[in-house]
């Protein structure tokens, strides 16, 4: 599999850039250099500052090389599906169970585990600013899921999200709501969305998310995502009967570790 070491040689090569120009003053030559032939690992934080200051967004960063990092179509299910059900333990196995700590996968779990388990990597705010509104450049015409922007979802503020959610409901009509792979994509990014506007107080756009989510055809994959945001919204409205009851009935229906995802009724 690709590592990230991989990846930037490939980015600075595309962009016909030597080491000393990639590392920009970040990485000194020689640590870069032990990074792309995998030595060392660089930090998160590092990495996003390499993106950033060649302007290229993480989200470019995952999906460019998609079909090259994940020709394991069974491995890109298995994680996804481990997300979608919000399964820790098994995001964790098959974490453990890659040969390359280094590779995409590796981190787009790491991304996973610290959305699920509430933590958000500290990046400095000059880097968050400089990815403003970066998110907007996703063309969805073009568009096959949106794992990559669930997952990272943490890593941009709220204005950023704000806008990302409004580009998407405004242009619903280039979507094939038909293919489940991409509803059950879109209605993640929706819940973390939802989460993050919970957390945050924000109320912003919710009406608008109700709406979409009540038009989108029930489908059986994603009914369990449709009672996820009726639970925010029940949050949201402060209406604890019906989220009280909406927790009872996902844990009676076996989904107890979702639930434990899940923000707790105040």
């Amino acid at each position: 599999m690709v590592t990230i070491g991989q990846q930037l040689k490939t980015i600075r090569r595309i962009l016909n850039l030597n080491q000393a120009q990639m590392c920009a003053g970040i990485l000194s030559e020689s640590f870069y250099s032990k990074v792309e032939r995998g030595v060392s690992d660089v930090s998160f934080t590092k990495l996003l500052a390499l993106l950033n200051i060649h302007n290229i967004s993480l989200y470019d960063f995952f999906e460019t090389f998609d079909e090259e990092n994940l020709p394991n179509v069974k491995l890109k299910k298995e994680i996804h599906s481990a997300f979608n059900n919000r399964d820790i333990s098994q995001l964790r196995k098959i974490k453990d169970s890659l040969d390359d700590t280094k590779s995409v996968e590796s981190l787009k779990i790491n991304l996973m585990l610290a959305s699920l388990n509430d933590h958000v990597y500290k990046v400095p705010e000059e880097i968050q600013e400089n990815f403003k509104a970066k998110c907007l450049k996703v063309n969805l015409r073009q568009q096959k899921d949106f794992w990559n922007l669930a997952i990272s979802t943490s890593l941009y503020n709220f204005s950023e999200l704000r806008s990302l959610m409004d580009y998407i409901l405004e242009n619903t009509f280039t979507l094939d709501l038909t293919d489940d792979t991409m509803l059950i994509s879109l209605m993640n990014l929706i819940i973390n969305y939802m989460d993050r506007c919970y957390h945050e107080m924000r109320t912003d756009n919710i009406h608008e998310i109700e709406s979409f989510v009540e038009q989108v055809p029930d489908a059986y994959a994603i009914i369990f995502h449709k009672l996820i945001v009726k639970y925010y919204l029940a949050l949201f409205d402060k209406n604890d009967q019906l989220a009280v009851q909406i927790k009872n009935l996902l844990n009676k229906s076996g989904y107890q570790r979702y639930v434990a995802t899940l923000p707790i009724i105040k």
